[in-house]
């Protein structure tokens, strides 16, 4: 998108008009680098959101140190540096947090749970994760109705209207889905 009037004008031109608090300078400079800032805010975080988020971040920062642009690069490249260190600092930040809940949830577990306790939930956890395997093998609509029938607790009543099925034809669709599961559970046992 490209500014009308003064967009012509040099990057330092515009930052000596901002200085001087021409608002409309401002206003340039957002037109002419949001854009490209936001896009790579996007590369860098994969997510609309987050990089929206820290697009704003960096015109604000931006705008708000632009006395610190001495003029030995262009601008462009000033504002693209402080779009990655933002950018990275940011990843490395949320990554801190994760690990940091991670180990606070590991933590609690051992505190929490006895031995005996802790292998009885890891077992639990390995079998929800075979099941989910199991799951994926099955056609579409079977994984969708097993899963809507047993983790969701939808009644009978509720897949009717879900699938726009009759009574008989959803008990059906489950008593077939469980029977595919059953074969899936045999066949990998007997492997």
């Amino acid at each position: 998108m490209k500014a009308t009037g003064a967009s012509n004008t040099g990057d330092v031109q515009v930052q000596s008009n901002v200085l001087q608090e021409k608002h409309q300078s401002l206003s340039e400079i957002y037109c002419r680098y949001y854009q490209k800032v936001y896009h790579t805010c996007f590369f860098y975080m994969k997510n609309h959101e987050d990089a929206f988020d820290l697009a704003q971040d960096v015109m604000l920062k931006a705008f708000s140190s632009l006395e610190a642009f001495e003029g030995k690069s262009t601008f462009s490249t000033w504002l693209f540096a402080i779009t990655r260190n933002h950018c990275l600092s940011m990843i490395s930040k949320r990554r801190r947090v994760y690990y940091e809940d991670v180990q606070f949830a590991k933590n609690l577990i051992a505190e929490e749970t006895s031995g005996e306790e802790l292998k009885i939930r890891q077992r639990k956890e390995q079998l929800e994760m075979e099941l989910q395997d199991y799951l994926d093998h099955l056609p579409v609509m079977d994984k969708q109705l097993l899963e809507l029938k047993y983790f969701k607790k939808y009644s009978v009543k509720e897949l009717q209207e879900e699938f726009n099925l009759s009574a008989s034809a959803v008990k059906m669709r489950l008593l077939r889905a469980r029977q595919k599961m059953e074969q899936l559970v045999d066949f990998s046992f007997a492997a």
